[in-house]
């Protein structure tokens, strides 16, 4: 008789050990890190002499972006900026948040439409509230790659919506 309980604790244990590892397995298995962006974009990267350069150039070596289906144009001076803009089709023009203004004017008359994402690094709550009204899309900086992936993916949203 006392084996009964004994198997029957047994039962119990294994069921519960089985359903906490299935939720662990499937809490594990859908990390944001590995789930896709919902909008691969191509993207036109302008560093220029900004206080984010060495980030936007960092970006278009990421493993993790280019898995996620990015497709990165490095451009380095104004010219180069304008030619890639005239003769190319991109999704979203990554830039310092000072030179977003300076460059908007080129980006909203390129044939492809591209949205402007204001990268912000370091920057002040006032400069990322004027960018944000301005832009409605902002990149944080330093941040992680999920946040940069989610501020892409909000460009493209409003790509996508129509919204400039």
């Amino acid at each position: 008789m006392p084996k009964v309980p004994i198997l029957a604790g047994l039962l119990f244990a294994g069921t519960i050990a089985w359903a906490c590892g299935d939720k662990l397995s499937l809490m594990m298995g859908a990390r944001s890190s590995q789930i896709k962006p919902l909008h691969p974009a191509a993207i036109l990267a302008y560093p220029g002499r900004s206080a984010s350069a060495a980030l936007i150039r960092s970006l278009e070596s990421q493993p993790a972006f280019k898995k996620a289906g990015y497709r990165f144009k490095l451009v380095e001076n104004s010219a180069g900026f304008g030619e890639a803009l005239k003769n190319g089709k991109y999704d979203v023009v990554l830039a310092d948040i000072g030179e977003a203004n300076e460059l908007n004017r080129e980006v909203l008359s390129a044939a492809s439409k591209p949205i402007l994402l204001p990268v912000a690094f370091k920057a002040s709550k006032d400069e990322q509230s004027a960018a944000q009204k301005k832009y409605h899309c902002l990149l944080k900086a330093p941040g992680n790659f999920e946040s940069y992936v989610d501020a892409i993916d909000r460009a493209m949203d409003l790509k996508l919506k129509g919204t400039r």
